[in-house]
């Protein structure tokens, strides 16, 4: 058994560190308020589990050259990872100061997808940074067959591939990036009742493997089901949607890219006017069109679009064009968006 698998046990063995840690006098050299500060903040985010984080955070807040010279200094970081020394230094000075007196008791609970009584604490970190310490309503053996990498059918059938794909955008509203539901922020945003649906919906899910095998590709899937607009298809701008900032979008695909905008903090037009002809562009952001063109394929369509790229030449207008390829992750996006957005 893996750590993974427990309900009834901390995922870690307690240990108690050494209160001598503390006095470490080439850490105190350097030490601020601050330090201090960041442990409270850490313990009352993370809890029992606030100790795995708080090296970073010491990290952030101290000089690089600080760090450096403290390391060459310190012969504890000859006998034990310096990284690990900073973590039992925290351990045991917010023993000292008290401040591990914010850390609450984890609590028994009733799992929502399986039904069995689980401890908070045993989850380990990397199940804890999906939900937040507040957010744990789900046991690990639950969510390590539905969030961990590596996991779905390898045996889905195309009809069920593609009904996973459709189901899955109508319960985030947005394009599905692969691998959607792995990251450490996928769940973030999402109410308890949300996250018990998509969960449910994980349990579902295709292997990447599979998706690549039955359709090629995770773009195709998502234009043979129907998700993206692509190919040689009507017109219809597929599911009309409400963006986060409540702007109407025409299809999912408009609609990811105004998330990803408000989410920037871009202000953006909305169905912005060419300067000539009866054309609109889906947004103008810092003086530039941003066009999605989805529909690619089909004769009238094409056309429009090759009209639009003429206009935008013709008037010396910066046209952004994305396509649904550019929408399968957020990181392809954020590559295609950044022209307007480094400025």
């Amino acid at each position: 058994m893996t750590n993974y698998d427990y309900r009834d046990q901390p995922a870690y063995r307690p240990y108690i560190v050494e209160l001598q840690y503390a006095k470490n006098p080439r850490i105190l050299k350097w030490w601020t308020d601050l330090h201090d500060g960041a442990m409270q903040e850490m313990i009352i985010q993370w809890q029992w589990h606030w100790a795995w984080h708080i090296s970073d955070e010491i990290i952030r807040l101290t000089p690089e050259s600080t760090l450096e010279d403290w390391r060459n200094s310190d012969p504890l970081c000859k006998t034990y990872a310096w990284y690990n020394v900073l973590m039992y230094f925290a351990e045991a000075r917010a023993a000292k100061l008290a401040i591990t007196r914010l850390i609450r008791r984890p609590e028994w609970k009733i799992c929502l997808l399986c039904g069995n009584r689980f401890t908070e604490s045993s989850l380990p970190v990397p199940l804890v940074q999906r939900l937040g310490i507040d957010g744990i309503e789900f046991c690990a053996p639950c969510l390590k067959v539905t969030v961990l990498q590596g996991t779905g059918s390898d045996t889905a059938s195309a009809t069920s591939i593609s009904k996973y794909m459709r189901a899955l955008a109508a319960a985030i509203e947005r394009v599905p990036p692969q691998n959607f539901g792995e990251g450490i922020n996928d769940l973030r945003d999402f109410s308890t009742e949300q996250r018990t649906a998509l969960l449910r919906l994980f349990q579902k899910k295709p292997s990447v493997k599979r998706v690549k095998t039955v359709f090629g590709s995770w773009l195709n899937a998502l234009i043979k089901s129907g998700v993206l607009e692509g190919g040689a298809r009507k017109t219809a701008r597929g599911i009309h949607s409400i963006a986060k900032d409540g702007h109407v979008c025409f299809s999912l695909g408009e609609k990811t890219i105004d998330d990803f905008l408000h989410s920037h903090g871009l202000h953006h037009e909305k169905e912005p006017r060419y300067p000539e002809g009866n054309f609109r562009g889906d947004f103008k952001v810092r003086g530039a069109l941003v066009e999605y063109f989805g529909l690619v394929g089909n004769p009238e369509y094409d056309a429009r679009m090759k009209e639009k790229k003429r206009l935008c030449r013709k008037h010396g207008i910066m046209l952004v064009s994305i396509y649904p390829q550019d929408l399968i992750s957020p990181r392809k996006l954020e590559a295609k968006l950044a022209s307007i957005t480094d400025t």
